[in-house]
């Protein structure tokens, strides 16, 4: 391939290149009620965890993919534009995905809820537990 960095020949192509033999697909989020951010885009490899709606949710946040409900597309891997796709739905660059979370509702009829609801408690009071402790010992250390 030709091309000059001094002049600038053909740099968009090696861009365009790299991102194709990486195989890095750029994805754009969006949130219920506003415009999609596309100015900081998820970046997914297909090489390391795939280009589905789950590695985005994975990339994003664990929480998320633990309460999907499902995902609004919108681009080139849509049928239509916005379609309602599943977990497993395979990305296309510069898509933009809504994810929609469960309500409330749907994550107490689970059947994992009261599992869940346990640890968060447990970590609360281990917390809570642990800065009280703190708090002790430096109270001993100011008595001294």
């Amino acid at each position: 391939m030709v091309m000059s960095v001094n002049e600038g020949y053909n740099m968009d192509y090696l861009l365009e290149k790299m991102w194709s033999y990486l195989g890095l697909t750029r994805i754009y989020t969006k949130r219920r009620g506003n415009p999609p951010d596309l100015v900081e885009p998820v970046v997914l490899s297909k090489i390391r965890k795939g280009t589905t709606v789950r590695s985005l949710c994975e990339n994003v946040s664990s929480q998320m993919l633990r309460d999907f409900a499902f995902a609004m597309v919108w681009g080139v891997s849509a049928k239509h534009s916005p379609m309602r796709c599943g977990i497993s739905h395979p990305l296309e660059d510069q898509d933009v995905v809504q994810i929609m979370t469960k309500t409330v509702a749907q994550q107490k009829q689970d059947k994992n809820y009261a599992a869940l609801v346990q640890s968060f408690d447990d970590k609360f009071k281990a917390k809570k537990k642990a800065a009280q402790d703190l708090k002790k010992k430096k109270i001993g250390r100011l008595q001294r």
